[in-house]
């Protein structure tokens, strides 16, 4: 069975679903195409960025389903727009150049214009921005870490692109899923010591590495011995080097101190959960290049990035949800309310459904610290106490915007001044000491149920 007829048949299961209404098939299914399939990955064509966030949203694990049902095989389902395929062909039916033509669509939508940047991550735009601009030469290595889907890999991506922009193609990068790399160098250390060598010298031919995830490298000593080999000789010629982790070089477990070490020497820079104001410019964006934007109206588009502002991703998903309801819900073109919203994740975990008081970060930090609410309250001077204090002063300001009279009366009657201090000690802290920073956006999270 070809491609083309194993679609077809797919498709005419679709159609007899009675769980999926005839307009929906008509309007999302019926002109989809089976791109290409291979071992177990397969892509499917359509015409509209709708239809994307409908298959995403609702009918993605159906057509797993069915198409393990007719082959015997779980494939991993993805779903792209045919004007994209059309700009990047594929030209060969097997898992690699599946895999290539996805990285390169992916790849040309990373750009730095079209990072939606605040407070979460201005940082990381700007050294990744200067990087790009002066390879070697600005922090190297780059050490990039953030929890999953806050923009990571976009910004490796941007880094790729304005590289080859700037330089007019004359430096040549080499971007690595670090168990991507892990598998490569697994492949050849067992080929004997000429094959590793060259392996490992095979990495001269490029000016830029980048490695995504290096946290998937944990414990895998001899792999770890070729990355580290590669690793030094670019900073001693002054390759440039960019690594994203999802912890702070120091939290990570599984290296040697010598490679922790080394990542350390250059600049560490970490990424946030996007505020509801980086969170809402990411909606509009999305939609905006979707041609949706029209579809939301303001509140819900607030709803979603007062609840779902995580990470990327789940903004992402939230969307395609919606899109999903109003497919099945709604006339064309009409508008979703915060009503439908509503309705939409009536069942769903929100994130700020629990409200947030001066108790509740109390009781957070106090567990944080290993202390209890009542030492924190005390008039101790012991270090631990003092610390857990002032952070607990610090996000009554931050996260309530309580006036510093009201926090001093929330911590046993303490001078407006006191609270002051301490809100100030906090905020020079988190603007000289990286750890610490990265400490308090770990408390932030906890306080918030993110």
């Amino acid at each position: 069975m070809n491609t083309k007829e194993l679609w077809t048949e797919v498709k005419e299961i679709l159609a007899r679903d009675e769980s999926i209404p005839p307009e929906i098939y008509n309007y999302y299914i019926s002109d989809t195409n089976l791109y290409t399939v291979s071992d177990n990955n397969c892509l499917i064509t359509t015409k509209s960025e709708i239809a994307i966030g409908v298959f995403e949203a609702g009918l993605k694990d159906k057509i797993t389903q069915i198409l393990k049902s007719l082959t015997g095989i779980e494939y991993h389902t993805s779903f792209e727009l045919e004007q994209n395929i059309n700009k990047n062909p594929i030209v060969a039916n097997n898992v690699d150049t599946l895999n290539n033509a996805q990285k390169t669509i992916y790849y040309e939508n990373y750009t730095f214009e079209n990072f939606v940047s605040g407070d979460s991550n201005q940082e990381a735009l700007q050294a990744a921005l200067a990087v790009a601009q002066d390879l070697g030469n600005k922090w190297n290595p780059l050490f990039i870490y953030g929890d999953s889907g806050l923009g990571k890999t976009h910004l490796l991506y941007a880094i790729k692109n304005k590289v080859e922009e700037f330089y007019d193609g004359e430096l040549k990068v080499k971007y690595l899923r670090a168990d991507e790399f892990g598998k490569i160098a697994m492949d050849i250390l067992n080929q004997g010591h000429q094959v590793i060598e060259a392996f490992k010298t095979s990495y001269d031919q490029y000016d830029c590495l980048m490695i995504d995830d290096i946290q998937l490298l944990a414990k895998r000593n001899k792999t770890n011995e070729i990355f580290f080999y590669i690793f030094n000789s670019y900073i001693e010629k002054n390759k440039q080097i960019v690594i994203t982790s999802d912890k702070y070089p120091d939290d990570l477990g599984g290296f040697e101190a010598r490679i922790i070490s080394r990542f350390s020497y250059g600049l560490s820079i970490g990424l946030d959960s996007p505020d509801f104001e980086t969170a809402l410019k990411i909606l509009e964006q999305k939609l905006k290049q979707q041609r949706n934007l029209s579809l939301f109206s303001e509140e819900a588009l607030e709803f979603i990035a007062l609840n779902f502002n995580s990470d990327v991703r789940k903004l992402e998903g939230a969307i395609k949800r919606l899109l999903f309801f109003a497919v099945m819900n709604k006339k064309p073109d009409e508008i979703i309310t915060l009503k439908d919203v509503e309705k939409s994740f009536k069942d769903a975990p929100l994130q700020n459904n629990e409200k947030i008081t001066s108790k509740k970060i109390k009781q957070v930090i106090a567990d944080n610290y290993n202390i209890t609410i009542k030492a924190m309250m005390s008039k101790t001077r012991v270090s631990n106490v003092m610390q857990a204090r002032q952070l607990a002063m610090y996000f009554c300001r931050t996260l309530l915007d309580d006036p510093f009279t009201r926090i001093g009366a929330e911590f046993g009657g303490k001078d407006h001044t006191t609270v002051m201090n301490s809100v100030k000690k906090v905020e020079n802290q988190i603007a000289t000491n990286k750890e610490f920073k990265y400490f308090v956006n770990s408390i932030r999270k906890k306080i918030e149920g993110k």
